[in-house]
């Protein structure tokens, strides 16, 4: 026996799932409103020349998903930055090489980005930390790891 959907149902299911609010953020505009547009490309850690730390932020869509792959002598890592429509937050997940994951919120503004993250170690341990970004200038940026150590370093973009 043969089904057969009414048009109608089919034209309503289309329009619910593919329309988008014409009003959503985009990430290019929170990133452009906190003087954080220009951080696309790569970024290397200046005191070894990339081999401590190596970040590439990457348009996946563009104005709307960076993907941020940062590696060191250790680990590596992949994100995923964007914006929750319903809300506005920037939010962040990410893992890592070991099997690590982590889930956060970036706050922008004035030339700084703060990433607070919740992770999940690869065997379970779970934690909280926040990484602090500062544009410095269009091609260098210092970045703080707020442990109870506190880890400091100077990014800058690799030409």
């Amino acid at each position: 026996m043969k089904s057969v959907i009414p048009s109608c149902v089919v034209t309503i299911a289309v329009t619910v799932f593919t329309s988008h609010p014409i009003s959503a953020d985009t990430l290019m505009s929170k990133l452009k409103e906190a003087g954080w547009d220009n951080v696309i490309g790569t970024w290397i850690d200046e005191a070894t020349g990339g081999r401590d730390n190596t970040t590439v932020y990457t348009w996946k869509i563009k104005d709307r998903v960076i993907e941020i792959h940062t590696k060191d002598r250790y680990n590596e890592t992949v994100s995923l930055m964007g914006v929750n429509a319903k809300n506005g937050e920037v939010f962040h997940m990410g893992a890592d090489k070991r099997g690590a994951s982590s889930l956060g919120e970036w706050k922008l503004s004035d030339g700084s980005a703060v990433l607070n993250l919740i992770f999940t170690s690869g065997d379970g341990e779970q934690g909280t930390f926040q990484i602090q970004h500062k544009m410095d200038s269009k091609d260098k940026m210092e970045v703080t790891i707020q442990l109870a150590q506190p880890v400091r370093f100077t990014l800058v973009r690799k030409k």
